[in-house]
């Protein structure tokens, strides 16, 4: 995935390119031919990516060409901020000598300095390119030129139609009735029933757990429930806080040892309990992958209410996590794969916005709805991705025949390929610095883009944030976490579970 992100971070030179041309003319530097060189070149090397990005995974070759172009275009936009700087202090120096008639002979010798190395700069840099320009012909890399087009408010689809909310799931009433079964009539009273949903990667185990979380006989039948995510880092201590912090005015702090909070879990069902006889919690743990500390964990739950009836929720990819969590080999479940016509009603609902599909788009959208494979993670992304291309036979016809349905990772990584811009891009390649289901405030991300300059800088780049933002959500790369009062999406999370996800930490690694 490094290609996709080398092109956002060329975006972002060339956009640097132009103005910093304009300005040193004014301060007669006598760099406006290099620098001009400098856009052309970076703007012709740019139409090779979307073929490398095809040739990439078959071809070492152009994937190390990939990397050297990723240095070469930080080597430039380096030099770029030099200039950028070196305008705003020359600005300063004149602004602060008007009135003389001569200029100090020590700042126009560093001016004489300045263009020098940034002449010898930019002059390793355009035969760097050219060098790379000469090995993409000689891998037969194909130019494929794109209109370059800045952050707009409102050009993506996804803004006219907002965010499709995830509450007409299809195809769980069965495996919700299961589940919701397993867990209000347990065989006998233990104090905790475990059961384990387990499934690969975009079958909707999260899915399935929520909507059974939520359901109504499972809401009368525990009188507190509990979501933690698990994801790798199986830790105890910390499972038990976020538990504790379930409740209001109540956080653990960090010194508080494990024994000190189960105790205050302990109290904290007390109080819930009221004037019950005993009160039953159900706790999810999501995504797990590893055991090596269920026992501890059990003993903890166990300590936390000895009275029966308590239900745990494990959704896990991995078939011994669920045989090793589980008391009874029959009290687990298998999330099952969606029907053809199940997925196509996700990618009718998606993909095509609301409008009548005419027939012959339709017989397309029903054969990938089968390459879909039953997986509603697939149909969710490639919905997204198709709500914004044309719906037309051949633009549907394109996704149907392209080389993307070895894997969920696969359909991914076109649904990254076909965003909206490289600037959207480079915010979504820059959450890979947060941690597996990291879960993030909506706002607190638009704030991060926006220092780091991905919003571009006029004054909507809190409504343009919010856009990517949807798109986001829209292709099924974010997850909607949680709403405020207003319906509002107040927080999400990345799908950091995906094959992109890793190519793209790769990238920014490397």
């Amino acid at each position: 995935m490094a290609e996709t992100y080398v092109g956002a971070v060329l975006e972002a030179v060339l956009s640097k390119v132009i103005p910093v041309t304009a300005e040193q003319i004014n301060l007669a530097w006598g760099l406006k031919d290099e620098l001009t060189r400098l856009g052309e070149s970076l703007e012709m090397i740019k139409a090779f990516l979307q073929d490398a990005e095809e040739r990439r995974t078959k071809n070492n070759l152009v994937k190390l060409w990939l990397q050297r172009l990723k240095d070469v275009a930080y080597e430039a936009e380096d030099v770029l901020d030099e200039c950028s700087y070196e305008i705003l202090r020359r600005k300063v120096e004149i602004r602060d000598q008007i009135g003389r008639k001569v200029l100090d002979f020590f700042s126009a010798s560093n001016s004489i300095a300045f263009r020098f190395n940034m002449a010898n700069k930019i002059k390793d840099i355009l035969k760097s390119l050219d060098d790379l320009n000469k090995l993409a012909n000689q891998f037969g890399l194909q130019q494929i030129v794109a209109d370059h087009e800045p952050p707009v408010l409102g050009r993506s689809n996804v803004e006219a139609i907002s965010f499709l909310d995830d509450s007409n799931i299809v195809g769980r009433k069965t495996d919700v009735s299961k589940v919701v079964g397993l867990l209000v009539n347990p065989k006998d009273e233990q104090v905790v029933s475990v059961v384990p949903i387990v499934g690969p990667g975009g079958l909707g185990k999260t899915t399935l757990a929520k909507l059974v979380y939520n359901d109504v006989n499972v809401q009368r039948h525990f009188d507190v429930r509990i979501w933690v995510c698990v994801s790798n880092d199986f830790d105890v201590k910390r499972i038990l806080k976020e538990m504790l912090d379930h409740f209001p005015n109540q956080h653990a702090l960090i010194s508080d040892s494990m024994n000190a909070i189960v105790q205050k879990l302990k109290e904290k069902m007390e109080e819930a309990k009221g004037e019950k006889e005993h009160i039953r919690y159900l706790l999810v743990l999501d995504d797990l992958w590893s055991v090596e500390k269920w026992e501890e964990l059990k003993l903890c739950l166990k300590g936390i209410s000895e009275t029966g009836g308590n239900g745990v929720i494990v959704t896990t990819q991995n078939q011994s996590v669920a045989s090793a969590v589980q008391v009874f080999p029959d009290r687990w479940h298998q999330a099952g794969r969606l029907e053809d016509d199940e997925c196509w009603s996700i990618i009718k609902e998606r993909g095509a916005r609301g409008s009548p599909v005419p027939r012959e788009v339709e017989l397309i959208g029903m054969e990938i709805a089968k390459q879909c494979q039953g997986v509603p993670l697939m149909a969710k992304v490639i919905a997204g991705t198709m709500s914004n291309v044309e719906m037309s036979r051949g633009a549907w016809l394109n996704i149907q025949t392209s080389d993307i349905w070895d894997s969920v990772e696969s359909v991914l990584k076109l649904s990254f390929d076909r965003l909206s811009s490289s600037s959207l891009k480079k915010c979504f390649a820059y959450c890979a610095m947060f941690s597996k289901d990291y879960c993030f405030e909506k706002d607190q991300l638009i704030q991060l883009w926006m220092a780091e300059g991905f919003l571009g800088s006029s004054t909507a780049m809190v409504d343009i944030g919010n856009t990517y933002l949807n798109e986001l959500l829209s292709n099924s790369l974010f997850q909607e976490v949680e709403k405020d009062t207003c319906g509002n999406i107040s927080h999400s999370r990345c799908m950091t579970w995906c094959m992109i996800w890793h190519c793209l930490c790769q990238s920014l690694i490397l």
